[in-house]
């Protein structure tokens, strides 16, 4: 049960990089009734049955929202920085004219 939290607490993180919150609709959906049918199967009570289903479905989205934090917060960090794709490697070298034109 832990492993399977930690697991999908992982893939929420990694969701909220390429994905808008959405998808956390179906892969709720799914995690809950997949590990409903699971331990129903494997003879657990239904009511722990749904509470570990509902678990593992707020691992998911603790996941997603952990993920969506640090993407911003990265993206914040990175914007500060210059871009080295706007400085030319050759800048320094070539010589400018009196308007200001190379």
């Amino acid at each position: 049960m832990i492993m399977a939290a930690t697991f999908l607490f992982l893939t929420g993180a990694v969701l909220a990089w390429r994905f808008r919150v959405w998808i956390l609709v179906p892969l709720c959906l799914l995690t809950i009734v997949s590990t409903l049918l699971l331990q129903l199967w494997l003879d657990v009570s239904a009511l722990t049955a749904c509470g570990n289903g509902f678990l593992l479905g707020v691992a998911l989205q603790i996941g997603y929202g952990f993920g969506a934090v640090s993407r911003s917060a990265l993206s914040v960090r990175f914007k500060q920085r210059p871009a080295l794709e706007q400085a030319s490697v050759d800048s320094p070298y070539e010589q400018s004219s009196v308007d200001g034109t190379r």
